[in-house]
């Protein structure tokens, strides 16, 4: 989801080309492969470009623990094992969850352009950027898309203190068809990302109370800027069952069964490796779907045309002369950052600076 809040003083602005090169920069003086470094560059970009600084140049600090320690395999050998025409799982070798992302939604694709449907499940994976680029990369190829991911010793259960799932996001996108609007969701299950708790630390924002557990304290960014791993997010709605806590952390439990028991991945080691000194495992599930396989796909879309009419005409609350369809925030955020430039906060730029002088990238920043 697109920040809302007001940039930080001290935010520069930079064109995305350049972002995209010092991240692919940064991944290959770790010795990732030419292709997959600019895959990474493209997902954490995109994530930027769309106003989801929680997922973009933020992120990179993340990534560089995990390589550091030697828990992400750079040149994994991946292996699909398809299980019927339509299912399958991918084992990612401990490979960077983005490589394994891809590729695992090319297949999804590619069962659902020969028989309708395609699902497939990751196992043995690691952080896959934002939910949301992975239901549009098939929502852009005229596909239903849905993705998935399952973490650790992030969510608690209603009623737990304990930090156990990872904030467990999924995305459905539903293209609109030529001319018209898609419908693009990408949301945690928790009731806010753990980068959204980050930026605000980050930015020197206060974290709103309702977003940990009221027993515990402030929480806290470690050295390289990322949240400590004893910090225990609620589920989406909140403390107990009264606001829909419980309903937020089924959400969370749906994501972590459809990524884990499909392929064999176990919350276990996801708890153990949250903290970036052991293996992920990280899982993922992905979905594409045929429009033409339920109705004519011009009927779909003018249905969703007409739908989305009803909605924007409703009546709207006092002040607010517009309802926005879900997706429709970051693509005006997109339009808006390749036009003027990805906003870099002073907390990343700083971070930037550090990778950019310790890794003797030379780029003038």
């Amino acid at each position: 989801m697109v920040e809302s809040t007001p940039l930080p003083e001290g935010t520069v602005r930079f064109p995305h080309e350049m972002i995209h090169q010092f991240t692919n920069a940064v991944f290959r003086s770790k010795e990732i492969p030419d292709e997959d470094a600019k895959l990474v560059a493209d997902v954490l970009t995109s994530a930027d470009l769309r106003g989801i600084r929680s997922h973009g140049a933020g992120r990179i600090p993340f990534f560089m623990v995990r390589l550091e320690n030697c828990v992400i395999n750079k040149n994994p050998n991946m292996v699909f094992t398809p299980g019927s025409d339509t299912t399958g799982v991918l084992d990612a070798d401990g490979g960077l969850g983005i490589v394994a992302s891809n590729r695992a939604m090319d297949e999804a694709m590619a069962r659902a352009d020969k028989h309708g449907c395609g699902f497939v499940s990751v196992m043995n994976s690691s952080h896959f950027g934002y939910c949301g680029y992975w239901s549009m990369k098939a929502m852009k190829e005229g596909y239903i898309g849905i993705s998935m991911t399952n973490g650790g010793r992030r969510g608690t259960a209603t009623y737990g203190i304990d930090p156990l799932f990872g904030t467990n996001p999924f995305s459905i996108g539903i293209p609109g068809g030529p001319g018209g609007h898609d419908f693009h969701l990408d949301m945690a299950t928790s009731i806010v990302a753990v980068g959204k708790i980050e930026t605000a630390l980050r930015e020197g924002r206060e974290v709103p109370k309702d977003w940990i557990p009221s027993s515990y304290g402030p929480p806290k960014l470690n050295e390289r800027s990322i949240l400590t791993h004893d910090v225990p997010v609620l589920p989406l709605g909140g403390e107990g069952m009264e606001g829909g806590g419980h309903k937020g952390y089924g959400l969370s439990l749906m994501v972590e069964l459809l990524c884990s028991i499909l392929s064999g991945g176990n919350l276990k080691d996801r708890i153990a490796g949250a903290a970036g000194e052991a293996r992920p495992g990280t899982g993922h599930f992905f979905g594409a779907i045929k429009v033409e396989g339920f109705r004519d796909a011009a009927s779909v879309f003018g249905q969703m045309a007409e739908t989305f009419d009803i909605i924007r005409n409703s009546r709207k609350e006092p002040g607010q002369d517009h309802i926005y369809i879900h997706g429709e925030p970051e693509a005006i955020a997109e339009e808006e950052n390749r036009r003027i430039g990805i906003p870099i906060t002073p907390a990343v730029l700083e971070q930037i600076h550090l990778l950019n002088d310790q890794l003797q990238l030379g780029f003038e920043l």
